[in-house]
């Protein structure tokens, strides 16, 4: 059984190699993503604008069909690049020093992440003392801090 295309297979179908709708599998039909789609075409500068313009309409009233068969027809035949912008990574920090942090200061985690990241930023001297009198050793301490 043949593979369900990626969403690499999507963004060349709907741009370059311009393929219909119609030539797509049920499997690759069903692993179109306009989310995904519009997510990928929002990280191209060139098509930032267009994106936000029709994404009211491509995530909700039109159906997978339509938005693949809007792309297609809208985008030209050519290449795009799009340099993915990443999120914020989700734990940044270490968790026991994110804990440590949070016991210290009685804050939340979600506020001690900020917390830390002040620290290490403005006042990481400062951080490195308060986790020596909790009895860190400078080896634990630079483990936390990478």
């Amino acid at each position: 059984m043949k593979k369900a295309k990626t969403i690499f297979d999507h963004i060349a179908g709907i741009t370059y190699k311009k393929v219909e709708w119609d030539d797509l599998t049920e499997a690759d039909q069903k692993s179109f993503s306009p989310y995904l789609i519009n997510r990928w075409l929002s990280m191209n500068y060139e098509l930032i604008e267009y994106v936000d313009m029709f994404q009211r309409y491509t995530i909700g009233p039109l159906s997978t069909k339509n938005v693949y068969q809007l792309y297609h027809g809208l985008l030209p035949e050519r290449k795009f690049f799009s340099k993915y912008i990443k999120g914020k990574k989700a734990d940044k920090y270490n968790k026991d020093l994110i804990a440590k942090v949070a016991e210290h200061f009685q804050v939340s985690k979600s506020e001690s992440e900020e917390y830390v990241a002040i620290l290490i930023d403005q006042h990481e001297d400062e951080l490195r003392d308060m986790l020596r009198k909790y009895g860190k050793t400078d080896k634990e301490i630079n483990q936390w801090l990478k």
